[in-house]
């Protein structure tokens, strides 16, 4: 379910770059595409300004936020009035952390892009996913500027054509919240008791 993550942020990035005629002015290239990007560089069809988004190799379990019932055993979190189920969630929470590059064939692009990129991350900016599993419900999580990363620009231009080149710069997003979910279904059972009333003692 991290994939969901990922395309919470690239969604919303895309909406924050789309006006109100429905044009997106800046590509935002998903973890996913980024083989179908570099490829396109080759070809030399790529579409400037650009933001991509790398979510970091390493995905480590949040200790902090680790609770051992949740997470064994879980808590009951749905019910299914159709079907007479309870479903209990058990929840692992994750750090998640994501690289975000922008390219342009300018410096002035980049810069703007990096300005409106940091304030709008500059405080803790919240998200949503749906769960597509037993549960119809939905998760926020936040996202979160990495101010220790800084800002990093190349020193040079990135050349990408014979006769042209290509500016970037890198930020760095932490995502707080996020969590890998799963649901057991418990199945209730009817039961039945028939209570008998003690006799009377005699006098």
């Amino acid at each position: 379910m991290i994939y969901l993550y990922d395309r919470a942020i690239c969604k919303d990035l895309e909406n924050s770059f789309t006006d109100d005629m429905g044009t997106c002015a800046v590509k935002v290239v998903a973890p996913e595409q980024t083989a179908e990007v570099i490829a396109q560089m080759k070809e030399d069809i790529i579409q400037l300004p650009m933001v991509s988004l790398v979510r970091s190799q390493d995905i480590p379990i949040d200790r902090t936020r680790m609770n051992f019932a949740r997470a064994h055993n879980g808590v009951s979190a749905v019910f299914d009035k159709e079907n007479n189920v309870y479903y209990n969630e058990k929840i692992i929470p994750i750090d998640l952390s994501y690289t975000m590059t922008i390219f342009a064939d300018n410096q002035a692009d980049v810069d703007e892009l990096v300005r409106e990129l940091q304030f709008k991350y500059l405080d803790m900016y919240f998200l949503t996913i749906k769960l597509p599993y037993e549960a119809d419900r939905k998760m926020r999580f936040g996202v979160v500027i990495d101010s220790s990363f800084g800002i990093q620009q190349d020193h040079y231009s990135s050349t990408y054509l014979q006769d042209g080149t290509m500016y970037q710069a890198k930020i760095k997003l932490n995502c707080q919240g996020c969590n890998l979910v799963t649901y057991t279904p418990l199945k209730l059972q009817r039961v039945t008791t028939e209570i008998v009333p003690a006799d009377k003692k005699q006098d």
